[in-house]
């Protein structure tokens, strides 16, 4: 996790980069995940979800599935100091990057209602799913900060202050939030992990039967 960001190129006078070097303060990078609520619909027949989900397994239905979407907001306040003699500035970047998922909704289909066993069985294997995503959102939080401590290092950035903020804006948004939306695909198979066909085996003699019923009387 190294994407390196130079310094911009121009010479810089020996004094004014020393006055640079001593009076900024140091680099600050935090990465943060915002709670979002969980979302609960039960509006959507099985014939809707299954068509959502795209199953990998033929022959199965999808009884519940859960969504997310991938938010991220970037703030950078970095203090900067301005060249007494040129349009120019100096910058260690001070930058929180936030990371939410929003929605995040879990679905049960309808022809299980609220307050039932099914409903709740249903909702119970979703919730795995939720957990999945929300411990991968924390880790990549914390790679992606330590892949931004390496990329930016302690050092300083010259350029006019809209440029300084424009850069440091655009590194993370073109070199990084790509990664983080890739570490989040890569979800796929842990989520496969756990909607294996055994698990769709079990749902068939869940609540005594329950959901089978419903399931053999859709043929």
């Amino acid at each position: 996790l190294m994407r390196e960001l130079a310094p911009f190129a121009q010479a810089q006078s020996p004094s004014w980069k020393a006055t640079c070097e001593s009076r900024l303060p140091p680099t600050a990078i935090e990465v943060k995940t915002a709670p979002a609520p969980i979302r609960f619909t039960n509006h959507r027949r099985v014939a809707e979800l299954t068509s959502v989900q795209k199953l990998p397994h033929k022959g199965f239905r999808t009884l519940g599935l859960t969504e997310m979407r991938l938010g991220t907001s970037i703030d950078s306040r970095s203090p900067s100091l301005t060249h007494p003699n040129e349009a120019l500035a100096c910058a260690r970047p001070h930058i929180t990057v936030t990371l939410s998922l929003d929605p995040h909704v879990v679905s049960v289909a309808s022809e299980f209602p609220e307050g039932g066993c099914a409903h709740r069985h249903i909702s119970e294997h979703e919730m795995r799913h939720v957990k999945v995503n929300q411990h991968t959102l924390d880790d990549t939080a914390a790679r992606m900060r330590q892949g931004l401590l390496s990329s930016f290092e302690n050092k300083v950035f010259y350029g006019t202050p809209a440029e300084l903020e424009a850069r440091f804006n655009r590194h993370i948004r073109d070199e990084w939030l790509p990664w983080v939306e890739a570490q989040m695909r890569h979800t796929l198979q842990l989520h496969r992990e756990i909607d294996t066909p055994q698990e769709y085996a079990r749902n068939r003699t869940a609540c005594n039967g329950e959901i089978a019923r419903v399931l053999d009387a859709m043929r």
